[in-house]
């Protein structure tokens, strides 16, 4: 099975590389200049142009959708729709019964993780992989002990490397007063390399990444100057350099509207920060990148590297949309992206009692200049139940009756019936 995997890793590998390549070749010969979507008002698509705000600054809104930019000379790759099927459906066998699988965490390879715990709820120890082709790997959490509550408050998948953020809390004898700690726990894949740090920082931690290279990225708030903050931390906890990502703001906009901008001021508008706004953010691994998105508005994609490089992507969300998520992917110069109705924030419930799930769509964009290249449709799965988007497919996993799934309590039994499965499956894209 793993000469299989590997084969299968191979073959997806050069058909992604295949594929970019000639969404360039397209895009070098055909110089258009494109508009954000065909729905998009007049009044709109003549008199906004885009200027992303700063990451640090325009995380507290989810603003209305900016016009697309024009690419000022720069070519334009058409978009288009593509049927696509999920197939290769594997049981998955050897998780616990019981186990919520609604919040995956993918690996580049396409495993999808799975924390027990929730964030906000007590930490556990388990964390569960689930690999492309029904694989269960099972990895133990590093926990600090003398605290009297310990919860998950981040969880982030990267490049063969994971880390939790954990509050811990330790209350004072003899007083109703408590102390509160921030501990980073590193994992491996694999699961043979773990360690727990106490991180060693003026500020409240609240969202974490973490490169291949050990370092770990900290979204955080500075609760006296009440302002964002982005570091970059060692393995140790303590501070290895702050990120100014004010930096890239100047140059989205100009790479944006195809002019140079007079000014900062007149380019972005400042919007004011808040820590309620930062912890709806979130951190998505993108090979050995790391994005910073902002779900539920059309704010630009802050794409950061172990270096400190960072840039903007205004990626063109369809009018009347807003984010709801990026996908875990290997960084091959597209980004899979799933945007929502921007109307559908009420959570409608079904005739059944039942909240309906929003209105979504699958998009495929190019990682520089953010052009819709191709939107997926397809009968089964749900677009919620899409994962990942490791090389050139996409792996969903979700419920489904397969010929001889009954298993034992145990779900690792031998399959003797028909029965409802999780299973995992795989389309090209």
């Amino acid at each position: 099975m793993a000469e299989r995997d590997a084969l299968e890793g191979r073959e997806m590998r050069s058909a992604e590389l295949l594929r970019v390549a000639r969404w360039m070749l397209l895009a070098v010969a055909a110089p258009v200049v494109w508009a954000q979507d065909a729905a998009t008002t007049p009044a709109a698509a003549a008199g906004a142009s885009a200027s992303p705000a700063a990451a640090t600054a325009s995380v507290s809104s989810a603003a209305a959708a900016p016009a697309v930019a024009k690419t000022g000379g720069a070519a334009a790759v058409k978009e288009r729709t593509t049927a696509i099927r999920f197939s290769r459906e594997n049981p998955v066998l050897g998780l616990p019964l019981g186990s919520s699988t609604t919040r995956a965490h993918c690996s580049a390879d396409g495993t999808a993780f799975y924390d027990l715990a929730s964030s906000g709820a007590a930490a556990g120890q388990d964390l569960y992989g689930i690999s492309p082709v029904g694989g269960v790997k099972h990895v133990l959490r590093k926990l600090p002990i003398d605290y009297s509550h310990v919860q998950v408050r981040d969880f982030f998948v990267g490049d063969r490397q994971m880390v939790t953020l954990l509050e811990a809390d330790k209350r004072n004898e003899g007083s109703s007063s408590r102390d509160t700690d921030y501990f980073l726990s590193l994992e491996d894949e694999a699961g043979d390399m773990s360690g727990l740090a106490q991180m060693s920082v003026r500020f409240k931690p609240v969202k974490v990444a973490r490169f291949g290279s050990g370092d770990v990225l900290v979204l955080g708030w500075d609760e006296g100057n009440q302002l964002p903050v982005l570091a970059m931390v060692k393995e140790d906890g303590t501070v290895r350099r702050f990120i100014d990502l004010d930096a890239a703001k100047p140059r989205a906009a100009r790479n944006a509207s195809g002019d140079a901008v007079k000014s900062e001021t007149e380019a972005v508008k400042q919007e004011r920060a808040t820590l309620e706004s930062l912890e709806g953010a979130t951190f998505v691994a993108n090979g050995s990148d790391v994005l910073l998105t902002y779900p539920g508005s059309t704010k630009p994609i802050v794409v950061l590297s172990a270096s400190g490089e960072e840039r903007l992507v205004p990626i063109a969300i369809p009018y009347g949309y807003v984010l709801n998520d990026v996908l875990v992917s290997s960084g091959s110069g597209t980004l899979v992206a799933r945007v929502k109705d921007a109307d559908d924030r009420t959570k409608p419930v079904a005739a059944d009692g039942a909240a309906k799930p929003p209105k979504m769509r699958l998009i495929e964009y190019l990682a520089y200049g953010g052009a819709r290249l191709q939107e997926f449709t397809f009968d089964k799965p749900l677009i919620s139940d899409v994962t990942c988007a490791p090389n050139s497919s996409l792996v969903a996993m979700f419920y489904d009756t397969i010929p001889g799934a009954d298993h034992d309590a145990s779900n690792a039994g031998a399959a003797t019936n028909s029965a409802t499965q999780l299973v995992v499956a795989t389309s090209r894209r």
